[in-house]
């Protein structure tokens, strides 16, 4: 398969210039005359490294003081991958160089040393002690390499990372470890550990990695307290509203033993959803900027810019992503584009949207069954520019399995029919209905071969069938992909928040479902844990597994909940699991 040549709007997985990227951000205003909050601040940078020829002296100590929240891995390419690390505040002094090492075993051996390197600058509080190198240029593609990072003698937990195959290359499998929202003050992380001992290419998040509030308001009243995973912002607010907040939010999840050996183990493939910032916050056109609803003057422009820009900024120092931005658009939502491709040779593409940064407001948010505007064809979800860029995606890729890495449910889940059906989601796709027609319109016609969307959001497991309209706005019901939905790590599901009747039992719910929305093939309201997608050239396997996000304890194995086969060049869910 030939590289295609990227188009100017058209965000990629090759090497970016990070640095152009956030240096571009001291000097640019919002429309408006809002204060540019990014402008304000010394933003994180991708660290140069010098070449190191000495071995680093490791006198011991211990990995976990130096880095509190350990090392990750993300942003793979066919040449590298970024590393991240955190150095406690309390060790960080002038005169000692953070360096890193990555080998092809643990070993770090001479003879499997593939580089060995010091970081150019000091690492300090202008980043949160957060630093990310880019390695791209400098590793095999398609392989698994072994890194450390070292700091004054001090040794961190050994990584594994894993780089992208050349574009042109044929592999024969991709496996994908599926995950979404972990509130961290309603659970548990033992799902983490079990990823961290299962054999996937790379971890995929499609957001709500952190929740901004720390009250418990998005806790399930039927979960234990937790007592060991409260919060208190340093703020003093409910909900995180400074820099400082969302800092502390994603050092706190990232402290989580569980959660730190996976990203040791597995490479970060991540999106966001609403929660890294605010709930159901979306953008508002006439002001020029974001809104916050949970947030009492969320609806002011000045507080809910620099709100987003403090979760903006957090998200970037903290997750090792291959974002783009520019310094030169004239709004906030114009400059950071977190949708991006991926291309695993001619096997696998896969695109990240982002939901939250352009949608218009959610459709009657107080008037479910009366709502009527969810069909208005002005409505839209992703913003033109990236809408065109996810059609061009789709006109171009040749790949066997086109993947739409997707926030929210894009099939109905609604009750009665024609005039009177009763959407409920108007968060997700259900509240955009023409720009969802207008998408999977552009998927029938498309020469995509096969097309699968991983979704999250909901805190549900689900697998069905993506029509390209479900009569609505368009009454073609071809269909035209399959639609498969991650459970949630720990976040308060249906049956946590909703008192069901004692006999309505997990089969009758979905029954009453699947006869409302017949293009739901499986619904598991009860689920927490992840999933895995497993793409080979004849098919790809949709597999549901449940942990008990109760307790800390890692002894119980993961239940396989459900697991769907669906074949190459069909459109078809075959159970796999009786």
């Amino acid at each position: 398969m030939e590289r295609r040549e990227d188009s100017a709007t058209e965000p990629s997985n090759r090497p970016i210039n990070r640095r152009a990227f956030l240096q571009g951000a001291a000097s640019s205003a919002l429309v408006g005359g809002l204060v540019d909050a990014l402008s304000q601040r010394a933003i994180a940078q991708p660290a140069g490294t010098s070449p190191r020829d000495e071995p680093f002296a490791t006198t011991g100590g211990d990995a976990g003081t130096v880095f509190p929240q350990s090392i990750a891995s993300g942003g793979p390419t066919p040449s590298g991958v970024l590393l991240w690390t955190r150095l406690s505040p309390s060790i960080a002094e002038e005169g000692h160089s953070l360096g890193v090492e990555v080998a092809t075993d643990e070993s770090f051996g001479a003879d499997t040393l593939v580089y060995r390197g010091v970081v150019d600058e000091s690492v300090g509080p202008a980043s949160d002690h957060t630093v990310t190198i880019d390695l791209d240029g400098i590793l095999e593609s398609d392989r698994f390499y072994h890194y450390r990072f070292v700091y004054d003698g001090v040794a961190s937990e050994t990584g594994r990372c894993r780089t992208l195959p050349e574009y042109d290359a044929s592999p024969d499998r991709l496996t994908l470890a599926v995950l979404t929202c972990q509130d961290y003050q309603n659970g548990y992380y033992p799902a983490y550990h079990h990823l961290a001992n299962t054999d996937v290419d790379y971890l995929l998040h499609l957001g709500d990695f952190i929740y901004e509030a720390a009250d418990g308001r998005y806790r399930s009243p039927s979960s234990p307290a937790f007592e060991d995973r409260q919060l208190s912002l340093p703020s003093g607010n409910s909900l995180a509203t400074t820099l400082e907040d969302f800092r502390y939010l994603h050092r706190t999840y990232r402290s989580d033993q569980h959660l730190q050996s996976a990203l040791e183990r597995h490479t970060l493939i991540a999106g966001w959803d609403d929660h890294e910032i605010a709930n159901n916050r979306y953008w508002d056109d006439q002001t020029g900027a974001p809104v916050l609803p949970p947030h009492e003057n969320g609806d002011d422009p000045a507080f809910a810019t620099e709100v987003t820009v403090n979760g903006i900024q957090a998200w970037v120092e903290f997750m090792p992503e291959r974002v783009e931005y520019d310094p030169s658009a004239n709004e906030l939502h114009e400059r950071l584009q977190l949708w991006r491709r991926f291309e695993f040779g001619d096997l696998a593409e896969w695109m990240i949207t982002d939901e939250r940064l352009y949608r218009d407001a959610q459709p009657c948010p107080d008037a479910t069954i009366t709502c009527r505007t969810e069909e208005r064809a002005d409505r839209t979800m992703l913003g033109a520019a990236q809408k065109a860029w996810f059609k061009t995606i789709l006109e171009e890729s040749d790949a066997r399995w086109t993947v739409w890495a997707n926030e929210v449910l894009t099939m109905p889940l609604t009750a009665g029919d024609g005039a009177n059906q009763i959407e409920f989601l108007h968060d997700s796709w259900d509240g955009y209905q023409a720009e969802r027609a207008e998408l999977l319109a552009h998927v029938e016609d498309s020469s995509v071969r096969n097309f699968i969307s991983v979704t999250g959001d909901l805190h549900a497991a689900m697998a069905g069938y993506q029509q390209a309209g479900y009569g609505e706005v368009s009454w073609d019901f071809d269909r035209v992909g399959v639609e498969l939905m991650a459970p949630p790590v720990t976040s308060a599901n249906a049956a946590d928040v909703i008192d069901f009747p004692s006999d309505w039992d997990q089969a009758l719910l979905e029954e009453i479902a699947r006869d409302h929305n017949e293009h739901l093939a499986y619904l598991d309201w009860y689920a927490h844990g992840y999933a895995i997608l497993d793409l080979e050239r004849d098919r790809a396997t949709w597999s549901v597994y449940g942990v008990d996000k109760n307790t800390n304890d890692t002894e119980n194995p993961p239940e396989l909940l459900a697991s769907y086969e669906i074949p190459d060049g069909a459109i078809e869910l075959h159970r796999q699991d009786g």
